[in-house]
């Protein structure tokens, strides 16, 4: 029964991966009809691959840029970034991890078994301001983008449109593959999936405030800062 509310849960969510739109998860139920379906369809009865490898890309990763997300609590969260997959998103994350702006966020969504979601909201739940907005990189809109959404693959938050994607991101928790070709994929956590976890499974508020989601952990998990690793050049954006 554990594990059928957890899929119903991360169906109810999928749509809901998006920056700044709807009050509360359930508000969204109606558009889960066809995650649902995936989700049964893709995912184990059990979750013997929970820590398994995340997908092979070949020579996707010739190229990769290193990054740590470390939250205000000392742990941290390591990326490789692919430029190679999704040339437009990374270079859009690294121009904001360069601008500070994800130092005070929070991972304001999160569900276990699914995937947790921040870089939009401060630790008071306000929405930072954003100006600008990226291509979206992925099948549906018409670029190729073979990262699929497995354990640990780090993804684009967006709104319906589909070149509304800014500045919030998410970490896959479960493969969730019924999200490859409508999200960017760009990159996979390489260090750290402990750290997800925990996120992903911590105790979610009751009385989430107003504008915030029901998958809103009670703890705030802050990020201090993200830091790019490797040295980069200016990426194009154009």
């Amino acid at each position: 029964m554990k594990k059928l509310i957890s899929v119903i849960s991360a169906a109810v969510f999928v749509l809901a991966i998006a920056a700044g739109c709807g009050n509360s998860d359930s508000d969204l139920e109606l558009e889960t009809e066809k995650p649902i379906t995936n989700v049964k369809t893709d995912k184990k009865d059990d979750d013997s691959d929970k820590n398994g490898d995340v997908n092979d890309l070949g020579d996707l990763t010739d190229e990769t840029i290193d990054a740590v997300i470390t939250l205000t609590n000392g742990e941290e969260i390591e990326l490789e970034l692919y430029p190679d997959v999704a040339p437009k998103t990374v270079a859009n994350f690294i121009k904001n991890v360069q601008e500070g702006f994800y130092s005070g966020t929070i991972f304001h969504r999160a569900i276990e078994g699914f995937v947790i979601q921040g870089g939009g909201y401060d630790t008071n739940y306000e929405l930072k301001s954003v100006s600008e907005t990226v291509e979206g990189e992925f099948e549906s809109n018409g670029i190729e983008n073979d990262l699929s959404h497995v354990r640990g693959v780090v993804s684009m938050a967006r709104t319906n449109e589909p070149n509304s994607a800014t500045t919030q991101f998410f970490i896959v928790q479960e493969d969730s593959t019924y999200l490859d070709g409508e999200y960017a994929a760009f990159g996979k956590v390489t260090s750290g999936m402990d750290v997800v976890d925990e996120i992903a499974e911590s105790p979610k508020m009751e009385d989430p405030p107003s504008g915030m989601f029901e998958s809103l952990p009670e703890e705030q998990f802050v990020i201090d800062s993200i830091t790019i690793l490797s040295d980069v050049e200016e990426k194009d954006m154009e």
